[in-house]
């Protein structure tokens, strides 16, 4: 859809209905649960599972409903940790030719860049080109994809003062602030 998000009705609440339009009297209420991780998501997303499962739950912000968004935000770190872990080895491998070069100056030059984000190439006329590896644009893509679902679900300062529960108050909040959401 194209526009602005809708507000949720609770939030309008809150704000006092400041545009005046009608509230949504019908709006789905999910039960709030902890869903188990679905069997078909990778290995590595499984291990974000738990984690993120608990912290949503924590924060009061995860039903029964968010068990798609919450499966896609794990496999998004998954491919964000995968991308990371090539990198790293693309940097190991840097220092094991460059200790190799230093002992033998006659040893190739070493095939990726101390960071590992770059590798070396011959183009077609025999010149030395540095391209960028493929895990940077992968591990980037993972952050965006990343950085939205953590403000779906208020994973970041900004987003997380955007979001209001329906908790009880447990203790963390003024009776200020309860005025409203009680």
């Amino acid at each position: 859809m194209k526009g602005r998000k809708a507000t949720p009705t609770h939030l309008k609440l809150v704000a006092g209905n400041p545009g005046k339009r009608p509230l949504n009297a019908r709006e789905p209420q999910p039960r709030r649960e902890r869903p188990s991780a679905p069997a078909h998501i990778s290995e590595a997303a499984r291990e974000v599972w738990g984690q993120a499962v608990m912290i949503l739950d924590e924060m009061g912000v995860l039903t029964r409903a968010d068990v798609f968004a919450v499966e896609i935000l794990c496999e998004a770190m998954a491919d964000h940790r995968a991308a990371g872990e090539t990198i790293r080895a693309c940097a190991a491998t840097h220092r094991e030719q460059a200790e190799r070069h230093r002992g033998d100056p006659e040893a190739p030059l070493p095939d990726f860049t101390a960071d590992g984000r770059y590798y070396r190439t011959i183009n077609a006329s025999g010149g030395v080109m540095w391209r960028t590896h493929p895990s940077v644009a992968l591990r980037s893509d993972a952050d965006r994809r990343i950085r939205g679902w953590c403000a779906e679900f208020g994973l970041s300062p900004s987003a997380r003062s955007r979001i209001e529960t329906h908790e009880a108050d447990q203790g963390q909040r003024d009776k200020a602030s309860n005025y409203f959401t009680a």
